[in-house]
Order: structure tokens, then sequence, then C-alpha cells
């Protein structure tokens, strides 16, 4: 299961709890009430406790790791600026499930609370678990002060721009998938958080920093044989003189070091970080301090399961015989001449928006494969529709093949038209499949009015040439061995279409870009399913424009594609179609 799917699971069955504390308001996930038990069976309790952009259910993994054998909470931390008023709300959490002491795992800034909180509250902490964590040095504190007083002036945007390649960083060791959905994760994060909720996390590890007597943060903790440090020697979030500092203030407890883990331990060696803590906090009493040997990095390369791999002299011959056994059709709306491909047969249908390149020769290899189970309508595009007239043409193309309701797969540009369609006409789209692609917000070039006015004033031999290198920089990257063909294949297209037809896709595509905002569903509107696919490595889509689409879709199914880019319909696609198909067969 992915992580989307996992993560989307969770939330289906573990719904926030809420709690007001000294006018706060709370939020946290609980695992369901315990049956009624004798006290010597009953589950103990643990609290996870996350890193500074997470929220309760950020945990998911964790929680449902541990949930088995343990009741677990996980809060959300609101925007408090002292670490006193998280540990007063995590203590009320406690009163407010009747538990009077728990476990607690804490990870980075969740360490730092932990560590904290176990030295207000020791009665109520049976075990410690601190991992990523350092206490800050007089120079670290005073860094991180200006730190938050420079970002607090600056737009949120350039808080994200700071940590964005450090994430990249801590994720570089995970395996391509874990770190695929993690990058888009903490895209969502990102956009979850204003301004005021990021930067209060940073102020209550200095409020920790700037008073350690308040919080005893410095003092030997009393049961050291209760606690577990988890570190990773190429940690960067924290300084080496940081570890040691936190590691004298537990004089005699257990470590377990990761030779290379990053700080996002957890993330880079998952089985062995559950493991570790599992059996920690299973043991019974043990002071033995532990150090374990520098574990091997365990990377699965990737065989490129499911990549279709054709030699560009096969996929020429292909062409060629797609395009005699797929002629178009042609069909007059309102005075525009459109043209179509229609293929495949059966009640389920698939219409197929073109792309940027407004003809659906780049798809021939997804057609052929979806036209043995579907019935695929893919259209070209006429110059000059815009973007409503190109969603109504779509509508009258149904009509005139006798189609009521069809799925929709709307790849790049075709996904702006395919979000079009389907506000205009809801009640005639069964299922969306919208695949590298972004919402109104999200066009992917920048200053698009301008690029219009400059290129209108070009001859067309210059709009053809720099429509084919930004083309080229999409779809021929990350093609490997079909290279040359794909470098053919969008020369073809591009000398079959005129100056008018590629302006026509810029202007569209700013009328995109300036849509009002989706109109809420009314209260008899069934919801389409959505499946949202996305690559790891897309160049045409921002990681922040896909996190701005998985919210417009909040309940949307989403899949993502290590390592790959823009194109990957073509560069994996039987993997592709597989998802596809899949999503597109339910009932």
């Amino acid at each position: 299961m992915d992580g989307y799917a996992e993560l989307r699971a969770f939330r289906a069955t573990h719904p926030f709890r809420s709690l007001t504390v000294d006018g706060v308001e709370w939020k946290y996930i609980a695992g369901p009430e315990p049956p009624p038990a004798p006290a010597e069976t009953e589950k103990p309790a643990l609290i996870v406790l996350g890193g500074g952009f997470s929220f309760g259910d950020s945990a998911f993994r964790t929680v449902s790791a541990f949930e088995p054998r343990f009741r677990v909470l996980a809060p959300s931390y609101p925007a408090v600026r002292t670490m006193a008023e998280l540990l007063a709300g995590i203590a009320a959490i406690l009163d407010a499930e009747g538990i009077r002491s728990a476990s607690i795992l804490g990870h980075s800034l969740g360490a730092g609370v932990a560590h904290a909180f176990a030295r207000r509250y020791p009665h109520r902490v049976d075990k410690l678990t601190l991992s990523g964590f350092g206490l800050y040095t007089r120079a670290h504190t005073r860094l991180v002060t200006a730190f938050v007083v420079l970002f607090s002036i600056l737009p949120k945007a350039a808080l994200a721009a700071f940590y964005r390649p450090r994430i990249r960083r801590l994720l570089a060791a995970a395996e391509e998938d874990e770190r695929a959905f993690l990058s888009a994760y903490s895209e969502d994060l990102f956009a979850a958080h204003s301004k005021a909720s990021a930067l209060a996390r940073l102020a209550v590890l200095l409020d920790l920093a700037a008073h350690p007597d308040r919080y005893a943060a410095t003092s030997a903790f009393e049961r050291p044989d209760d606690v577990l440090i988890i570190a990773a020697s190429d940690d960067r979030g924290f300084t080496s003189r940081e570890r040691e500092a936190l590691l004298a203030a537990y004089p005699g407890a257990r470590v377990h070091l990761f030779g290379k883990g990053g700080h996002w331990a957890a993330a880079t060696h998952p089985a062995e970080y559950d493991d570790v803590v599992r059996r920690f906090l299973e043991s019974g009493r043990q002071g033995a301090r532990s150090k374990s040997p520098a574990f091997p990095l365990r990377r699965t390369e990737s065989q490129g399961s499911g990549v279709m791999r054709a030699h560009a002299g096969d996929l020429a011959a292909k062409l060629a015989a797609f395009r005699a056994g797929h002629p178009y059709r042609e069909l007059d709306v309102g005075g525009v001449r459109w043209r179509y491909l229609t293929c495949g047969s059966g009640e389920n249908v698939v219409l197929l928006p073109s792309g940027g390149t407004r003809v659906p020769d780049l798809y021939l290899l997804l057609i052929e494969a979806l036209e043995l189970d579907f019935r695929v309508i893919a259209p070209a595009y006429p110059a000059g529709a815009g973007i409503i007239g190109l969603a109504d043409g779509l509508a009258a193309i149904l009509d005139a093949e006798g189609v009521r309701r069809s799925n929709v797969l709307g790849s790049s540009f075709g996904g702006f038209v395919a979000q079009v369609f389907v506000r205009r006409f809801p009640e005639r789209v069964r299922r969306l499949v919208l695949a590298n692609t972004g919402g109104p917000a999200a066009a992917p070039l920048p200053v698009l009015p301008l690029i219009i006015r400059f290129l209108t004033v070009l001859p067309e031999s210059a709009v053809r040439f720099l429509t084919g290198w930004n083309w080229r920089r999409w779809f021929v990257q990350d093609s490997q061995d079909t290279e040359e063909f794909r470098k053919t294949l969008l020369s073809d297209i591009l000398a079959r279409l005129g100056k008018e037809d590629l302006l026509s896709g810029l202007r569209e595509m700013n009328e995109f870009a300036h849509l009002p905002p989706l109109p809420a569903p009314g209260p008899t509107a069934a919801p389409v399913p959505v499946l949202l696919i996305e690559s790891e490595l897309d160049e045409a889509f921002s990681p922040q424009a896909r996190a701005a689409l998985r919210a417009l879709y909040p309940a949307g199914e989403v899949r993502i594609f290590a390592g790959a880019g823009h194109g990957v319909m073509a560069t994996r696609t039987a993997e592709y179609v597989e998802v596809v198909r899949e999503f597109l067969r339910r009932p």
C-alpha cells in the first residue's frame, strides 16, 4: 500500500478529538477506548510527539504499528509559543483520557517536548524515547532567534523555501517510493501551516533553550534506565556537541546509534527503527547501555518494474500503424471543426483530453493499452476555442458518440481541460484521473501573459523552436532508450501545428489560471471519485503545485511514481496503465 493510501485509511478510522486547555484548542489522535479489563491486562499508554511541522496524524505509521499493544495518543501542536503551554496541554490530554502515566516517543521538536515533559511530570512518564534531538548551544540559540526574527517579516513562502532543500537532504537515503511520498507529504504540511503556526514551533524550542532552569533541561534524569536515545552520526539537524549535551543529561540511558540514518532515521531505516523502539518499550527495566554497530544502508535499486521498453525503430513502426488504424472523425461544434479518435468498445468509456501537444499522438501507447478494456475517445484541440470552449467541445463529442457519462483522464494541460469539464458537466463524469497536472493557481509557466505577448510578435518558426525546446525538456529527458524516437515524434507533431495552435494553448492555460475557486457541490450532488497521479521529479509542476492540487481534491486517491519525470505516461507505460485501469474498473 502506498503512503497516501495508508494515510487515507488511517484518517478514516482515527478521527481527531478536541480539547480546550486554557482557551487554546488542542486536537489529537487517540486509539479506540480499550474494553473493560482488569488493571493488570489493560494496554499501557504511549504518547507519540512528532517533529516541527507535523500534525497528530503525521504519525499514522507509528500509531498503527504500536496500537495493537499500546493505547496510542498523538497530539497536534497548537500555535502556542512557550514550552510550558505545550506541557500543560499534553498533561490535560492525559487527564481527559483518564491516563495516569504513559511512555513517550518524541522525534526532533517532539523529543524536546518529551524531554521537558519528563522533567516537569516525571511521575507521569513510564518510558522515554528521544529521537533526532540535541540541546541547543548558546550560539545555535542565537542563530535560531535571528532566524525567527528574519522570517517573521518575510512571507510564509520564504520559510518553506528555506526548509524544502533541507527536507530533501533528510530524505535522500530513504527508499525511492518512501522518499517520493514523504517529499510530497511535506508539501502538504507546509500548505497546512500558517506562518504563525510554523514559527511558533521554533519559538517553543527557543523557549526551552533560553530557560534551562525553568524546565530543568540540563539536569540529570533520575530514571535513566527508562530512557532510550536514538541518534545518527550524520544527523544534520543538531550538531554533535548538542547531541552530546543531551546524552550528558541521561547518564546510563540506552543509546541506539545509526551510522547512517540522518535526522529522519524512522524514514531511512523504518523496520530497524520500529524494532528498536518496540523492544525497548516492551522490555523490563534494564540499565544496560548499548550501542549498535553502524548498519549498512538498505537501498532497493529500482529495476524499472512495469516499464515498457521498446526500441526507437519499433516505436516508429508502432506510430505509423497507430495512425493508420486510428483515423480521425470530424465534428462541427458551433462552426468550429473538431477532430477526435475513437477506439475500443464497451459501456465503460474513457475520455482522454490531449495535453499541451494538442493532439493525442503522444498517447499512442496509453491508448493502445486502454482500448483493450475500454472504449476510448481522444480529441485533438482546435485553435482559438478557449478553455471553456474546449470543455464544451468535449461534451459535444460525447453527445455525437451517444455517450451520456464517461471516465475522464487528463494529463498535464489535459488535466486543466478535464477540471473545467468536470466543473461544467459533473453529472457526465463517472471517475476522474488527473495526472501530472495542477489546479487553477498553478500554471506551469511563470509570467504567462508576458510570454504570450512576446511569442505573438515572433515568427512561427521561432515559436515552434521555443515550444519544442520546452516539450523536449518535459517529455524527453527521462525517456532513456526511446529519446531519439520521442524527439522525432515531438518534431512531427510541431510540424503539424501552426503558430495560432501553439498560442491558443498558452492563452487557454492563462484562462485556466484565472478561474474562480471550485464551487461547493450541491446537497444532492454525488461526489466524483478522483485519482491524482504524480511524478516525484516532475519538471513542469513544482512540489508546491502538486500539494495545492491535493488540497483541492482532499478525498482523492494519490499515486506517486518515484524517480519519474513529467513524461511518466510514456516512460513507465505498463505500470501507469495498470494504476489507471484498476481505478477505472471499479464500480
